[in-house]
Parts: C-alpha cells; structure tokens; sequence
C-alpha cells in the first residue's frame, strides 16, 4: 500500500466513524445558518491547477487534506478538485496553488510567491519573512481584499531551470519564442524579447513543449520538473529560473469560511499548512541531487545562464519588481516590509528602502540608499 493510499485509507475510517455516529433526539437548538446538520460531516473542497497524479504537486494537497481530517478528528472531509483552471474563480472552499495563481487580482501576490531574478528570498528565508517579519500579515490585507485568508503550505523547488527542446545560448535564442513562466516570471521573459505564454497551466507545459506550441517553460524545481514530465518534452534545462527562487504554494482558505472556524480550528488549519510547508521544503532539498543524476541519465543537458541573459535577467526583472512596487498603496507597504526584511538577512549596516526608493545590484545587495524601510 503506497503512502497516498495509506493516508487515504487511515482517513476514511476516521471519517466514517464520525458520520456513523447517530443523532440524539431531544431540544438541541437548530444550527445557525451555513452550519453542517448534527451528525454529518462537513465537506470541504480543495481545488488545485494540477493533475491528479502521484509523485507531483497533488501529493501535497492529498497529505494536506488528509492531515486536516486527522488533526479534526474526522469533523470534515476534505475532497480534491484537480486540474481546476483558474483557482481563485473557482468555487471551491479551499485552494492549494501557487500564490503566483493570485496575480490576476493583485500583482504583488507576486511577493508571496516568488520574485523574480535577484530579487527574490530563498525558500526559507521566503517563510521567515511571512511568519516573523510582517508579511503574513500584509498577505492577510492583500487576500481578505478578494474573499480569502492565505497560508503558506508548500514549495515548488529551488532554481528552477528554463526547459527547452533546443539549447539556448543568448538573448537571440529567447527572441520572439514562446515562453511559459508564472507569475512575473512571464513578464521578465517578455522584457528579454520573448512572447510570454500567459495563462498556460503548468500541468500542460510538457504537452505544449511535445506539440511545439511552446518554446520553453519554467514549471518548478527538479523534483517537480522531473514529477511533471518536463524531461520527456525537453532535453534542455537552462539556468536557475526566471523566477529565481522558485514559487511557493498556499492553501487558501474562503474567508467566509475562516471567519466561522472557532479558534481551534484556525490553530488546527494553519499547522496544517505549516507541517506540509515543512515536509514540501525537506522534500524538495532532499530529492534535487537524486532528480538531477536522474534526468541526466535520461539524457537531458544542463547549462547556466549565458552571460547576455544573466545580466539582461536580474536588469529587466528589477524594473518588473519597481513597477509593482508603485502599483498603490498596499504594493508599497509590501515592498518596504518586503525590502526591510531583505536587508536585515543581507546583515547591511545601513538600513535601505524599498524599490521605490533602492535599486538592487545582481547579488542582491543594494546600489544606493534610500529612505529606511520598518518591517510591517
């Protein structure tokens, strides 16, 4: 029995039991309205833009939903909805995705998820900032603007290479090609000269990269690379992502819904979410070596960077990072945190400012001082 159908199995019976357990007559008060029935058990919907297929992103949500089960002792059952389009559109209860998926209604989601060339945080230190250094709550302010309340819950992997079905040695090659990438990702690769692929799913970015109706694409770190079958489409995998820390996943929950968990259950759902975010990271660390020997031995050709595209790169995605930075008032105030927190890792002496304010050199340190950013 494999680990999906285990979890599966375990949480079912839990699940069962909690439904079989008969409603007692007598002057109970009716539930108030939007409430579950006594004696039934609630269903969750937990939609998600990728396949339902084992060794990939889906395992997150089926360990995700069936951690939630067991941590509630079976009051809700959490069923998955795959392949779903445009997550935040759907109408499900729950949504695991890359925040990246979010941008549509706000671009500084973008923060959230991953920025793109120099300029964005390691995995780790991504989550710090959101659980210690005041993004959550700026994430919280972005969300609840659209009916949401966001946790972070997953990564995609580190460096993200650009897959390919032909090598790419320069800028030339990227010129007028069709490119796949999330978030801002894609609009770096239209600065570089590309036609960015927008709205294409990363579940079909291997189908498009078979067919030829897309050039290259950036669908997530080697295990989740290999996981998608990137490597049968594509024998090239360039550099360390447009995005260059990869994308990070969030389980995001209604707000309506939030808003009526008791308190138990809002500890319950965020160390859900916490635990997979922790378990996807160990995963993803653990795994990369073994990916890479792997897709080497299936013949796929790794290379860094070309030197054009790695200068052109963290140029064009400065100016990508600056114009959401400005976009309005909440874009700023995640910026300075965004920027303040950057700084503090980077153990400067000289506090610095946002973008507004700072531009960023290719090592990600400061060029040049600017007001000083407080952590929100």
């Amino acid at each position: 029995m494999d680990r999906r159908e285990f979890l599966i199995t375990s949480s079912g019976a839990a699940v069962a039991a909690a439904s079989a357990t008969p409603v007692q007559a007598g002057d109970a008060p009716a539930p108030a309205a939007g409430a579950p029935l006594p004696g039934t058990v609630p269903l969750l919907r937990l939609a998600m833009p990728w396949t339902d297929r084992p060794q990939g992103p889906a395992d997150g949500a089926h360990r995700l939903a069936r951690r939630l089960e067991a941590l509630t002792g079976g009051r809700y059952r959490i069923e998955i909805a795959a392949s779903v389009g445009s997550v935040p559109d759907h109408d499900a209860e729950l949504a695991l995705c890359p925040a990246h998926d979010f941008a549509p209604l706000h671009p500084a989601f973008a923060y959230f998820a991953g920025l793109p060339g120099s300029g964005g945080l390691g995995a780790q230190d991504l989550a710090h900032w959101i659980t210690i250094g005041g993004g959550q709550m700026l994430w919280d302010d972005l969300s609840r603007r659209h009916g949401w309340k966001p946790l972070l819950a997953g990564h995609l992997g580190e460096a993200p290479p650009l897959w390919s079905r032909q090598p790419i040695g320069g800028l030339s090659d990227l010129a007028g090609r069709r490119i796949a990438a999330p978030g801002l990702g894609g609009d770096v690769a239209r600065a570089l000269g590309a036609e960015a692929g927008d709205g294409l799913p990363t579940r079909d970015a291997a189908a498009a990269l078979a067919e030829g109706t897309l050039s290259a694409a950036e669908a997530g770190g080697l295990m989740t690379s290999l996981a998608l079958g990137l490597a049968d489409s594509a024998a090239y995998a360039t550099g360390e992502g447009l995005n260059g820390h990869g994308t990070a996943l969030a389980l995001n929950v209604r707000l309506a819904l939030w808003e009526r968990l008791s308190d138990t259950d809002k500890a319950i759902f965020a160390a859900a979410a916490s635990a997979e975010l922790q378990l996807s990271l160990a995963e993803q660390r653990a795994h990369a070596g073994l990916a890479r020997r792997v897709l080497e031995a299936r013949g796929v050709r790794f290379a860094p960077w070309p030197a054009d595209i790695a200068e052109a790169l963290d140029r064009v995605a400065e100016a990508t990072i600056a114009h959401v930075a400005g976009r309005d008032e909440i874009a700023v105030s995640i910026d300075q945190s965004y920027a303040a927190f950057r700084n503090l890792l980077s153990e400067t002496s000289t506090p610095r400012g946002s973008r507004a304010t700072a531009a960023y050199g290719p090592a990600g340190a400061p060029r040049r001082t600017g007001p000083a950013g407080a952590i929100s």
